[in-house]
């Protein structure tokens, strides 16, 4: 066999195969003496039908058969002897497999970079002070509450404010065509779910009682019913056919013994103490990112775009994880059915993230860096203590899923990162210095975001969702979180 390696770019190479007609013919003739003994045909006694009658009944089948074969085979060791390392599905130009021919086929396929960085060491970081105010606590503890609030039917009379869920029934008709209804749309009051048809009606409820019906000409602004209705004037009518509101619990000592402290003082203490330590791993986010971009601004490198968008797509089920944890059921859309700006948002986080990942994979590299199984027992356990778990049935889940590889990488990720900021010339800066420059990216923690989700800056200071989300990410869909009900997306 000879293989021919064609570089089409940086991170893209086309691979041509010869094999030579023996071989080709070996392997023919060992599939149909395979065949042979296997199948049943009407006039032959078995492992007697003539080469000749299974090539005119099976011999397409048989060609395709042995040729993925020959093409995984010849892939796998040309892969190996070249220390290439793919990253997408290749495609394959199969050709046409002929006995006593020499079979020709090629395989296009991109491959990670090999990098090698300059000027990594010494690079300047900002990295923000934390500051943890009186007020900012007194949120937190308002946000507990908030999580801690139970839904009930609102009482007769009762007015819709900011906050309340609705239930509305509706349509919005052109003045030609069908209507568009709405049928039992849960409408969130005041506030935005990420749900076009909701919250376009998000205000449009405010002020009114179970009951009430509001009539008005409108143009629906764009997604939110659809391209037929997009910048067209119609007329909206909307009933509201039940009303839900949250109780809050009252923060005092019974509320801090029911969240595991012995005092409400206690339970303050402890939040400042979560809140300053979150705020640390922040700040570490800011200085990491700030590290991150500079080391790419003196080493420039084309990522493969078939990596690029399997990180997007894997950035898109997380958000859409994180909105079944918090109660809301929503199909999971394609990549591609998302608006262009959307598309180009997540492409552009994930190229990100796939070039930092390369990053600390190269420093990595050039450390020396390993992973010992002390460090994997060391992250179970603190993901098991957590979350409550034993750190069995943790490690049960990572290998029961194929999890453990991921883990580790992220771990030698982590300890790359930790060269990266050691090595690095920090300078102190206030809190929300990013912010005051026009730099509030919020990579947020990079020792807990194996994801690289760049762009969340919304952390709800929940200790134990980074390990609930570590080990549901490393163990796969099986820890996927059960929502609410589901409910019309478009």
């Amino acid at each position: 066999m000879s293989v021919q390696v064609e570089d089409l770019s940086p991170v893209e190479k086309k691979l041509t195969f010869v094999v030579d007609a023996s071989t080709v013919d070996a392997k023919l003739d060992e599939a149909y003496r395979n065949l042979s003994k296997q199948v049943n045909m009407k006039g032959f006694r078995p492992g007697k039908v003539p080469r000749k009658v299974l090539e005119r009944r099976f011999g397409r089948h048989i060609q395709g058969e042995v040729a993925g074969g020959v093409i995984s085979d010849a892939f796998d060791t040309a892969m190996e002897e070249h220390g290439l390392t793919p990253v997408s599905q290749p495609i394959v130009d199969q050709g046409t497999m002929e006995k006593g021919v020499d079979y020709a086929f090629s395989v296009t396929v991109e491959i990670k970079p090999d990098l090698e960085l300059d000027g990594w060491k010494g690079v300047s970081v900002e990295w923000e002070s934390v500051n943890v105010t009186d007020e900012e606590v007194d949120a937190e503890l308002q946000g507990m509450l908030q999580r801690a609030a139970t839904v009930e039917a609102a009482d007769e009379g009762h007015v819709l404010a900011e906050g309340d869920m609705a239930i509305l029934d509706g349509s919005f008709t052109l003045p030609e065509g069908e209507p568009r209804e709405l049928k039992g749309l849960m409408v969130l009051a005041g506030q935005a779910t990420g749900m076009p048809s909701a919250d376009w009606l998000k205000d449009h409820v405010v002020g009114m009682k179970i009951g009430d019906t509001k009539t008005e000409a409108i143009t629906p602004p764009a997604e939110s019913l659809g391209e037929e209705f997009e910048g067209s004037e119609g007329s909206l009518e909307i009933t509201i056919s039940e009303i839900k509101v949250q109780k809050l619990p009252e923060l005092d000592d019974d509320f801090a013994q029911d969240v595991g402290h012995d005092t409400l003082d206690l339970l303050k203490a402890d939040t400042r103490f979560k809140m300053e330590e979150q705020g640390g791993n922040h700040a570490r986010g800011h200085a990491a990112t700030c590290a991150i971009r500079k080391v790419l601004e003196v080493n420039e490198f084309d990522v493969p775009q078939g990596l690029v968008r399997a990180q997007a797509e894997a950035q898109l089920r997380e958000q859409f994880q994180q909105f079944a944890r918090q109660g809301l059921q929503m199909q999971l859309p394609t990549l591609d059915s998302l608006p262009e700006a959307a598309q180009n948002r997540f492409m552009g986080e994930a190229e990100f993230a796939v070039k930092q990942s390369l990053v600390l994979e190269a420093i990595a590299k050039a450390e020396g860096l390993e992973i010992t199984d002390d460090d994997v027992d060391e992250r179970i356990a603190a993901m098991a203590e957590e979350i409550g778990q034993h750190p069995a049935a943790i490690k049960g889940l990572l290998l029961k899923n194929n999890g453990m590889d991921g883990l580790k990488d992220r771990l030698l990720e982590e300890k790359a990162l930790d060269a990266l900021l050691e090595n690095a010339e920090v300078i102190d800066v206030e809190p929300g210095w990013y912010h005051a420059h026009g730099d509030d990216h919020g990579e947020g923690d990079h020792d807990h975001d194996h994801d690289h989700d760049h762009g969340d800056d919304d952390h709800d200071h929940d200790h134990g969702d980074d390990a609930a989300d570590e080990a549901a990410d490393a163990g796969g869909e099986d820890q996927a979180d059960e929502g609410g009900e589901s409910e019309d997306a478009t």
